[in-house]
């Protein structure tokens, strides 16, 4: 009977390793871009957005003459003011106009203009043409409103931000949520993009290089990214494990306690 404290805490040992080992993340689960060298790359063409119904623009149109755009100061839609960052507040956007269901926008002194299917400068040169006979001095400014992506799953900050550019990378979206959690799984990120009427689905590896390559690598207005858990974390969760294995487990360790047992004491 000498060996008793020795095999119990053997036992223990082992129904712990049984316990805890499957909830382990590897090392290359988390790593990223580990296969990038010195050097440098060509940037393929980068995005150009084009302004599309339903958008929110921001409009600053300014002059020597305080008075004379002072209509261009008035207008606002989605209530308060919002939290650039993040939040419910991200929903809501201050200063704009909206873009209608035929592609207009109205504007004072000239009314109506075509927005959809143009460029943000385009459009700025086109309705500073219109207004300079109104205001001789006028200089207009022109920014997305409604440039918000939407970051879901193992992100430590999950939610929806408000872009202050027109040009957003995927690798700067997981930054803004505060980079991937432990458990996230990096090399198949789900991408979910409106375009044209259409819902594209696309999976993106941030863990190698060729993400750099990807036409998802920079993001468009209203992206939604969900970052899904590895296998590891239904182990991890509190009492998922036992609750699954339980079953095994414990049928197991019995018996193997009863076989050291017998075998000691013989």
């Amino acid at each position: 009977m000498v060996f008793k404290y020795p095999t119990y805490l053997f036992l223990l040992l082992l129904a712990h390793f049984l316990l805890s080992s499957c909830g382990g993340v590897k090392y290359a689960q988390i790593l990223m871009l580990d296969d990038v060298l010195d050097g440098s790359d060509s940037i393929p063409n980068l995005p150009v957005l084009s302004v599309r119904t339903d958008d929110i623009i921001n409009i600053q149109v300014a002059s020597r003459n305080p008075e004379t755009v002072i209509a261009f100061q008035q207008q606002k839609v989605g209530g308060a003011g919002a939290d650039a960052s993040a939040g419910a507040g991200a929903l809501g956007i201050p200063d704009g106009y909206r873009v209608d269901e035929e592609g207009n926008i109205y504007l004072p002194y000239i009314g109506k203009v075509h927005a959809a299917g143009k460029t943000i400068i385009k459009l700025r040169e086109e309705i500073t043409t219109n207004l300079i006979q109104f205001i001789p001095d006028v200089s207009v400014q022109i920014r997305f409103m409604n440039f918000r992506v939407t970051l879901l799953g193992e992100v430590a900050k999950p939610n929806t931000y408000i872009i202050p550019n027109e040009r957003l990378t995927i690798l700067e979206a997981i930054g803004m949520a505060g980079d991937f959690t432990p458990y996230a799984e990096r090399n198949s990120v789900l991408i979910i993009r409106d375009r044209n009427n259409v819902r594209e689905y696309a999976r993106v590896n941030t863990q190698d290089k060729t993400l750099f390559l990807s036409e998802y690598f920079y993001l468009s207005p209203n992206d939604i990214i969900y970052v899904e858990p590895l296998k590891a974390k239904q182990f991890a969760t509190q009492g998922d494990f036992v609750q699954r294995y339980s079953v095994i487990i414990v049928p197991f360790v019995s018996f193997l306690t009863f076989l050291l047992s017998a075998l000691i004491t013989k």
